[in-house]
């Protein structure tokens, strides 16, 4: 996924969850250690020359799954030659006892979209798709409410065409219009839309259903027979059992439990390829070597080009990067990365491909942790792989990240923050611990990332504690709606705003386990929906993020006793709850 904070984020909880939070002990999701390390391999060539890399590899992951607290875990690693290595670790079910197998079915997400980008471009190739044409030329009824340029497939492709992220697919239909953000080009916004509509556009260029687009032009010629293009209740019972945090309306702490995640038939272009740790390898495969598999070519040199080119720049996690067609793209130390990140529900997936060094890894957890991803699971593969292909001493694995409860920085915030209302926050910091005084209770502070922590206090699960800073110095803090200011604050105390807003403060739920709930509350005299600010823009219509071009919409319902009863965030419905 993006690296900004999209819709679907802030309104299932990803927002609440924390984004730097990088470490998770003791899950509970039932009487079977989650811990359990039990490596099942298959496929495994030229076993002797990288099983040094391999025995390091696995106790890696081990720790690293311990640290996490991953049910279970797939990985393929693979050569120019094709699959090196699948391998399984933990709990397909916990309940069950169950573990992962090579051939276990596990959801990809996002990386599908690089599945559909490779079949757009076979069809390039034969005449049956132009990029840069607009793409109401392929889908003529498509209503897009818009003042810039029509959009075309290449924006579509590049997550460059202005429209918004998690709109619900259902809504796509000639009288429902979808609107802009901004001429299409100028910003990377990732649009889990955009790559619906091209799984729409497969299936009328080719006039079949999405799963025979895919499963004809990209599964069956790579020999993917046991993967799956689309999300079915046929499917389910190869497939893991995939966990996400049991309360996904609030910030998910150090030892918070997972239940079994809503299981969900997906259909659309936007993510909905499940695979097997063995078929992904020649997956894997197929991109090392230029879009050219065991059976042939899947695209052309031309075509692959066209895929991995560069087109906005667009961070990895982080890190620089571009995106192309259903890929970052990037050059570290002189090699070409191919990357893409998967989260789904119950799923987190990393593709990483080192074209330059002809190696590749994929990982996947059936577990949806609050924004994690096995991202470091495959780079320390890949650097493994390379110091053996190069003879050179294998890598350490990477350190244990910094606990959640350690804050490097936490005499930044201590002191105390006060209240309108007279209430205060007291804080202490004792070395790399971060305390709360709560009554007679003090609660060590965890990291969610920047300046934002988790209080394990049943007076404040509801959201996140939040700080800010005057240039370098701490000096106020909020939690929800409530707002907190030390000695150092110099800036306003009152705040103007329209008391019409007070009917929209609330917590509104969607029933689907995409999209959850979100609470709307006044900060600082400004609308936010947990916390992101909300920009009025006329006749009762907000922009979602601070961003002016961001696309994210959000309007209110008719007001009932002073209170809006439904909120409609980027055209999903939501309705208000009188749960807290």
């Amino acid at each position: 996924m993006s690296q900004r904070i999209t819709r679907r984020q802030l309104l299932s909880g990803g927002l609440k969850a924390g984004f730097g939070l990088a470490l998770w002990k003791g899950l509970n999701v039932g009487t079977v250690s989650a811990f359990a390390f039990t490596p099942a391999k298959a496929a495994i060539a030229d076993g002797a020359r990288f099983q040094p890399a391999f025995a390091r590899l696995d106790e890696f992951i081990a720790a690293h799954m311990r640290d996490i607290g991953a049910p279970g875990m797939t990985l393929a690693l693979a050569t120019r030659d094709g699959l090196l290595r699948a391998s399984a670790y933990g709990f397909a079910d916990t309940k069950a006892g169950l573990k992962v197998q090579p051939n276990t079915l596990f959801e990809i997400g996002s990386i599908s979209k690089s599945f559909v980008a490779l079949a757009l471009m076979q069809m390039r190739e034969e005449g049956k798709f132009d990029p840069a044409r607009s793409i109401m030329t392929y889908l003529p009824w498509l209503k897009i409410e818009s003042k810039f340029p029509p959009i075309t497939g290449h924006h579509l492709l590049s997550h460059t065409s202005g429209l918004p992220d998690g709109i619900s697919f259902e809504m796509v239909a000639p009288d429902q219009p979808l609107w802009t953000g901004f001429a299409p080009g100028e910003h990377f916004v990732y649009s889990n839309i955009g790559y619906d509509l091209l799984g729409l556009l497969l299936e009328v260029i080719d006039r079949q259903p999405l799963a025979a687009v895919l499963r004809r032009r990209v599964l069956d010629p790579l020999g993917m027979t046991s993967s799956e293009p689309v999300i079915t209740n046929a499917i389910r019972p190869r497939m893991a059992i995939g966990y996400a945090p049991m309360f996904e309306d609030r910030p998910f702490p150090l030892r918070g439990q997972l239940a079994e995640a809503s299981w969900i038939e997906l259909s659309e272009g936007a993510g909905s390829v499940s695979s097997t740790a063995t078929e992904m390898g020649e997956y894997l495969a197929m991109f090392i070597n230029h879009g050219k598999a065991k059976r042939g070519r899947i695209v052309s040199e031309a075509a692959f080009k066209s895929i991995t080119t560069p087109v906005i720049k667009a961070p990895f996690r982080g890190e620089d990067a571009s995106y192309g067609y259903g890929l970052w793209i990037s050059e570290v130390e002189g090699r070409t990365l191919l990357r893409h990140t998967g989260g789904m529900v119950a799923f987190s997936s990393v593709l990483d491909v080192d074209v330059t060094s002809g190696l590749g890894a994929f990982a996947s957890v059936n577990a949806n942790l609050a924004g994690y991803r096995p991202i470091a699971v495959a780079k320390y593969a890949l650097d493994l792989l390379r110091a053996t292909v190069n003879g050179k001493d294998l890598p350490s694995a990477p350190g244990t990240s910094t606990l959640p409860d350690q804050v490097p920085n936490a005499a930044d915030f201590a002191g105390t923050f006060n209240s309108t209302d007279g209430t205060k926050l007291i804080l202490a910091a004792e070395g790399d611990k971060l305390w709360l005084t709560t009554g007679t209770q003090r609660v060590a502070l965890e990291r969610a990332g920047g300046d934002r922590f988790i209080v394990k206090h049943p007076d404040f699960d509801l959201f996140a504690l939040e700080f800010a800073r005057d240039r370098s110095l701490v000096v106020e803090a909020f939690h929800g709606p409530r707002w907190f200011r030390n000695e150092r604050y110099a800036g306003p105390k009152t705040f103007d705003y329209p008391k019409e807003w007070e009917a929209f403060a609330g917590h509104y739920r969607n029933d689907s386990p995409w999209f959850g709930s979100a609470r709307i509350f006044m900060r600082k005299g400004k609308l936010t929906a947990d916390g992101s600010p909300l920009t009025p823009l006329g006749d009762g219509l907000f922009r979602v993020g601070a961003a002016e071009w961001s696309p994210e919409r959000l309007a209110f319902g008719a007001v009932v006793n002073g209170r809006a009863m439904r909120m409609k965030a980027s055209g999903v419905e939501f309705y208000r709850t009188s749960i807290p």
